[in-house]
């Protein structure tokens, strides 16, 4: 229990964070819809936080170098603060996109901060626990946040005064702690170019993650909306909540199964039932029941939201262990890219005939591809050995793996890398 003590300030101050998250993910395409946005246009806000993601993914470990883990944070969380209010002063999609790309740079540094923190404070042969029980607390946070705000109109204010709170609070607990920082971050490159080194598996999984997953949450509660017009704000809370959960209950169970079977086979059985479930809710959203709509929202999570930690997991069995820290930076940077650009084509989709639902049918086809990939390298390439595997660790950040890698490289170990796929 001392274990979990040790970085339960921590990983409170991300649940805070993620309830705020949770919020802007539900009422942002709802208010923005309320000004006469179209769903491209809602796309191309929702990229701009990706594209600050990008950017503060760069400078993030320089800003924790620079000041301290806690510093950091703290002018981060404020930043995003002032970013959520200023939404509900400047109610006009131009102004929200810039406002966005500024949120998106400082969730970067916030998630460096805290989570290469919670490595520095973990044992190795811990890790896993630990990190399992972070990664369901935060997505639980994020699922439940829009639970604050079920009731308001798109066109209210409270939702941001509510996010704007929680992110406040978020810096509390690191500020409060008593626990010594750890050590400053080493510098530490990364190039384009070394995203060569990584399995295409993994790479593909970076990809279709950031350009599937991202362009669905960010159609997601206007997709709601065109199935329940009268009750939008709550209908965009509950489908969002049974994604999240949908993507909670599988993403440790596949982790383990990946442990016994080739990776590549659990990514291609979820990249499977993630394109299914697309299809289903193309095929029947005008049709189905809302209640089996909501159940294949839960099973698109549980299949689209859990490969790609087993997808980094692969490509650390197939590099050496200095070479992880790149490995994971290079995974992240295509992941943020693709979210860049996802929701662009989901926001095209959902403008033309085929409606808000046709935005499962444009990433159906990324998950067959990315099906189609991983069993093709998974029969025509041998699977690492046994000896070669890395224990499953769901991915978190990179400081996470940085920080399994402390007792064989000091030398690297302790700088922060890019910051987690943020949910």
């Amino acid at each position: 229990m001392t274990l979990y003590r040790n970085v339960a300030s921590l990983v409170l101050a991300i649940m805070l964070l993620q309830g705020a998250s949770g919020i802007l993910n539900v009422t942002t395409p709802l208010a923005l819809d309320f000004m006469g946005a179209s769903s491209l246009g809602v796309g191309l806000v929702w990229s701009m936080f990706y594209a600050g993601y990008m950017l503060g993914a760069w400078f993030s470990p320089d800003a924790v170098r620079s000041v301290g883990h806690i510093r950091a944070y703290s002018a981060a969380a404020a930043i995003y603060c002032a970013g959520i209010l200023s939404m509900a002063l400047v109610f006009q999609p131009v102004g929200w996109a810039v406002l966005r790309l500024a949120q998106g740079a400082a969730s970067a540094v916030m998630f460096t901060a805290a989570e290469s923190w919670i490595a520095d404070s973990t044992p190795r042969e811990k890790r896993g626990g630990v990190m399992g029980m972070y990664q369901v607390l935060i997505k639980l946070a994020l699922s439940g946040g829009p639970l604050l705000v079920a009731d308001h109109a798109p066109g209210d204010l409270k939702p941001y005064i509510w996010a704007g709170i929680l992110m406040t609070l978020s810096a509390a607990p690191l500020c409060a702690t008593r626990r010594a920082q750890p050590v400053l971050p080493d510098k530490t490159g990364f190039s384009v170019g070394k995203l060569f080194a990584i399995p295409p598996t993994a790479l593909a999984a970076a990809a279709v993650a950031g350009l599937a997953n991202s362009g669905v949450t960010s159609q997601l509660p206007l997709y709601a909306k065109a199935l329940h017009p009268e009750g939008a704000q709550l209908a965009a809370t509950v489908i969002t909540i049974a994604v999240w959960t949908g993507g909670t209950v599988t993403q440790w169970p596949a982790g383990l199964v990946s442990d016994r079977f080739d990776r590549r086979l659990v990514v291609a059985a979820l990249g499977a039932v993630a394109s299914g479930a697309s299809i289903a809710l193309y095929l029947g959203s005008r049709h189905f029941s809302w209640p089996l709509v909501i159940a294949l929202g839960a099973v698109w999570g549980g299949g689209a939201l859990s490969f790609y930690s087993v997808a980094a997991a692969h490509a650390t069995d197939r590099c050496e262990p200095g070479q992880i820290a790149q490995v994971l930076s290079g995974m992240l940077f295509v992941w943020a890219a693709g979210s860049v650009i996802g929701p662009v084509l989901t926001g095209l989709a959902a403008d033309s005939s085929l409606g808000q639902p046709g935005i499962f049918l444009v990433v159906s086809g990324a998950y067959f591809a990315l099906t189609a990939i991983n069993l093709w390298r998974a029969i025509v390439t041998d699977r690492p050995g046994r000896a070669q595997r890395t224990p499953y660790l769901p991915v978190a950040g990179l400081s996470v793996v940085e920080g399994a890698i402390a007792e064989q490289e000091p030398q690297v170990t302790e700088d922060a890398g890019m910051p987690a796929q943020p949910v």
